[in-house]
């Protein structure tokens, strides 16, 4: 259980380290008032993105579960990261509160981000499936 629980950790860390240096890397390149804020209060932001990567990491305990379906279980998850996306961008200022358009936008754009991971990882997943689908075909053909 320990094991797991540092593994899971370790795992946001590690997700967290890559997102922020993106970030840094992408703002570093951009002249904008946003880039000079991140700038200004860099080891806030780092403190953020370890945070959102560990969240991301103890969210994926939801997509273990037996107990529920996969529908369900991809509903509980992408609406456990949507309330730490907000949480975690309202307090690091990740996300304007001026407007309400603002936080839609945001909504949208993390939406729009994870559906173009699962749509990734689904084609990929079925890539994976049929290679070890035609291992298997060779293998009987063998025998």
């Amino acid at each position: 259980m320990v094991r797991k629980i540092l593994n899971r950790l370790l795992k946001g860390v590690f997700w967290g380290s890559a997102i922020f240096t993106i970030n840094t890397i992408w703002l570093g390149i951009a002249d904008s008032p946003a880039a000079d804020t991140f700038r200004e209060n860099i080891t806030s932001h780092a403190i953020g993105f370890l945070l959102f990567g560990i969240s991301l990491s103890f969210s994926e305990i939801i997509l273990e579960s037996e107990k529920l379906t996969s529908t369900k279980k991809i509903t509980i998850y992408i609406l456990l990261l949507a309330c730490f996306v907000l949480t975690i961008g309202f307090i690091f200022g990740w996300i304007s509160t001026d407007s309400p358009l603002f936080i839609l936008m945001y909504m949208l754009q993390f939406a729009l981000v994870y559906f173009v991971i699962w749509i990734a990882q689904y084609f990929y997943e079925k890539h994976q499936i049929e290679e070890v689908n035609k291992a298997l075909q060779k293998r009987d053909a063998k025998e």
